[in-house]
């Protein structure tokens, strides 16, 4: 097997192009191939460019010729195995990093059971629904907590910054669950949060066929300890005795955080907070492209600020392409949003968060005071809102100006079940705010139209990451060494790859690394 590297293909090309370029580079006509990456080069001209697998032997002389344009490939595969005879274990969440480690778990004869606040998919949609349509709360089954984590109501973006080949295995799983064979090599995999949906069924579906159990509505509130260790983890249904206890409590579980810190577990960490920004999704793809064709994704961008001037970085996070801006709360009169996106992505804005970074600085030197200050974020988020549940909304030209918004231009805001128009530099600290500011300006430059007039800004994002971290070391508690947190609530993780991920390698500690005497 062979990998063919930076195969330059015209956007527009005919469909057996790729094949004819192939043939051509490796001088045979019978093969078979499949793409291992793809990728777009918008720099000069606008060019898929490709990655391929061939099952060919080839001469030396096109060894000599492609340079590092070709070599011999060998694909790498996690066979897991239980090799310290683990018999169960008690999982707190259902979000990736929980879903993952457990997948991995019960496919090596683990009895796993999963301790889930939230309700499983189809009823969390019906709550949400309700939310959309009232902006009334429901505390445990909201887009921060149900089956599936936040990230079912997402742009269910596969990105990661993580160069783990074990990253395949997740990957693997979300095809054989129904996902496109498309994310295997796509540079910026996406799979929508409609398609997410049914994938995390099927996985419940899989897993409960293997005898893992799941307890829907059942909420973690304390762990019993004997010596170090937990001896049992308790619900305010019940108690549950197991060998391993993992906590994939996502970055929303609040209570969880006040409970965990009275046992010494956490540490306070830097997050980032902010706003998201909405144009029209045509904008965006004029500006990525110089063109509209639906031979080409709905674009996308990444974008960073710093200046040693600002106390703060600023980048933008989460872009959902033709996506819609929503609620995210998971407290009664508080105020959060997100992005979420389809698999088409063809809704009429694209957003994502712009956030600026903070730290002790702004939000104190407590275990806790960042959780705190995201809630007083929020609270006034909600109150600038008119306390109904509406978000409160701002032209990015009136944002700049600190002018109140009177009238809408071109964008239109997503967000249900509606907004209200308020400045919101009333939000954040001054040195926030002009943070932000200046990032939006320069962002302009590297981004022609980010900083439009008529662009809109929602308030508030806030739960870019944890703001805590559950401290550990080889995956278990310092303090307590059957106790494993992971992914994004522990503050390991961010995002449905590098959450998953962590769930696998956790995972992977418990099955097949040397035990604690």
């Amino acid at each position: 097997m062979i990998i063919l590297r930076n195969i330059k293909i015209p956007y527009d090309a005919d469909e057996g192009e790729l094949k004819n370029k192939i043939a051509k580079l490796i001088e045979k006509d019978e093969f078979e191939y499949k793409i291992y990456k793809k990728s777009i080069d918008a720099r000069r001209g606008i060019f898929y460019v490709y990655q391929v697998l061939v099952d060919v032997d080839v001469p030396k002389r096109n060894f000599k010729k492609l340079k590092n344009d070709i070599a011999i490939f060998n694909e790498e595969k996690i066979n897991l195995e239980n090799k310290n005879n683990v018999k169960d274990a008690i999982i707190v969440g259902t979000g990736p990093a929980g879903l993952f480690a457990g997948y991995a778990l019960a496919k090596n004869g683990v009895k796993v059971t999963f301790i889930e606040r939230g309700k499983k998919v189809a009823d969390r949609m019906k709550d949400i629904d309700k939310i959309q349509k009232t902006g009334k709360i429901l505390e445990n089954s909201n887009i921060q907590f149900g089956e599936g984590g936040a990230g079912t109501f997402s742009d269910g973006k596969l990105t990661s910054r993580s160069k783990d080949t074990r990253a395949s295995f997740i990957f693997d799983i979300l095809v054989d669950h129904g996902a496109d064979r498309e994310i295997l090599y796509e540079q910026k995999p996406h799979i929508g949060t409609d398609v997410l949906r049914e994938i995390i069924v099927k996985m419940r579906q899989e897993l409960e066929s293997l005898g893992a159990v799941y307890k829907f509505e059942e909420k973690f509130v304390d762990l019993k300890i004997q010596g170090d260790k937990v001896s049992a983890l308790i619900t305010d249904k019940g108690e549950y005795v197991a060998e391993k206890y993992i906590l994939a409590i996502g970055n929303s579980a609040r209570d969880t955080f006040v409970m965990l810190d009275s046992h010494e577990l956490v540490s306070k960490k830097p997050f980032a907070v902010g706003f998201r920004i909405e144009h029209l999704r045509e904008d965006i793809e004029k500006a990525q492209y110089g063109l509209i064709s639906d031979k080409l994704p709905a674009a996308t961008y990444q974008l960073n600020y710093t200046d040693k001037k600002d106390p703060h970085s600023v980048y933008t996070f989460c872009m959902c392409p033709g996506g819609y801006v929503v609620n995210s709360s998971s407290r009664d009169k508080k105020l959060c949003v997100n992005g979420m996106s389809y698999h088409a992505r063809d809704g009429v804005n694209s957003n994502s968060a712009v956030v600026a970074t903070v730290d002790e600085n702004i939000f104190g030197k407590g275990n806790l005071d960042g959780m705190y200050f995201q809630e007083f974020i929020e609270e006034r988020a909600y109150e600038l809102g008119g306390g109904e549940g509406l978000a409160p909304v701002q032209r990015v030209g009136d944002f700049l100006r600190g002018e109140v918004t009177e009238e809408l231009g071109k964008v239109k805001p997503t967000f249900e079940p509606g907004y209200v128009f308020a400045d919101l530099n009333e939000i954040y600290p001054t040195s926030i705010n002009t943070a932000i500011k200046n990032a939006l300006k320069y962002m302009d430059k590297r981004l022609h139209g980010f900083a439009d007039e008529d662009a809109v800004l929602t308030g508030v994002e806030t739960r870019t990451s944890s703001p805590i971290r559950i401290n550990r070391k080889d995956y278990k508690t310092i303090k307590y060494r059957n106790l494993y947190p992971i992914g994004e609530g522990a503050g390991y993780s961010g995002g449905i790859i590098s959450s998953a991920l962590d769930g696998v390698k956790c995972a992977i500690e418990i099955l097949e690394n040397e035990e604690d005497l």
